[in-house]
């Protein structure tokens, strides 16, 4: 994963990939006793549905109203931010309610703001904690740093250790599912007590290479176009081509207005 592609997603990115996970979209976890109280995977994700909004009639007007009330503004999620230094890099995050902990775990080009329809209902019976990985938001973006899920997956399981200091339930979407899902394994901690799972990425490895013989025929090409790629050249002159067209959506509700100059 290239820093520079996460590098222009910031805190304050409204974009419409930044709305809230679908309603009804969760897993489905088994409940176990826990000293910390009444909390598990399942009560979050139920939380994480009703934070969502709507039912069966989520178009109305009246649940897009409700939708907006409880989401928190821009503002309200920068001045609710703190940093926490991980191997001597910033790491933004936010912390709100109080109650047993989850930690909301963006996808990829996303940030804390992802969970901005979430976070208010979610505080009001839990400790929500909502992190920027490193690349993404206001967390440090360092050059030649090693992008990977397993050092997210660190990166999580040293701030449930170092800021959260007690068993949490994460909550990933897209990479940030499989982040969590790889900390969860990971961890021998006791620091994970369940796990959420929205719109999880698979495996991003090259597993798929050696099991599809149509991947096999395309794998001269795709190591041309690799190749292609990491010519600095080609890649800005990619680059500048899109940047200079500026595109923008504004999502509204079920629409989406879509503007490019």
């Amino acid at each position: 994963m290239a820093a520079p592609a996460a590098a222009h997603h910031r805190l304050y990115s409204s974009s419409a990939a930044a709305a809230a996970p679908a309603p009804g979209r969760r897993l489905r976890f088994s409940q176990q006793p826990s000293p910390h109280g009444r909390f598990s995977s399942r009560a979050a994700a139920r939380v994480l549905t009703r934070a969502s909004g709507a039912g069966a009639g989520g178009g109305t007007s009246t649940s897009s109203a409700a939708t907006a009330a409880a989401s928190l503004s821009l503002e309200e999620l920068r001045r609710g931010c703190s940093t926490w230094t991980w191997r001597g890099m910033r790491v933004n995050y936010l912390a709100r309610g109080q109650g047993p902990p989850v930690l909301l775990v963006h996808g990829f080009g996303a940030s804390v703001a992802h969970w901005r329809r979430n976070i208010r209902v979610l505080s009001e019976s839990y400790t929500v904690y909502a992190i920027d990985l490193l690349g993404f938001g206001a967390s440090d973006k360092p050059p030649g740093f090693s992008y990977t899920m397993e050092t997210w997956a660190e990166l999580i399981l040293d701030f449930l250790e170092e800021v959260v200091k007690r068993p949490t339930v994460l909550v990933g979407n897209s990479v940030g599912s499989l982040a969590c899902v790889i900390a969860a394994a990971e961890s021998n901690r006791e620091v994970v007590r369940g796990l959420v799972l929205l719109n999880c990425a698979g495996g991003m490895n090259n597993k798929a290479i050696v099991d599809d013989w149509r991947i096999k025929l395309l794998l001269p090409l795709l190591w041309l176009i690799d190749f292609l790629l990491n010519q600095r050249p080609i890649a800005s002159a990619l680059f500048n081509r899109v940047k200079n067209r500026t595109s923008c959506s504004l999502s509204t509700g079920t629409k989406t207005l879509w503007m490019t100059n």
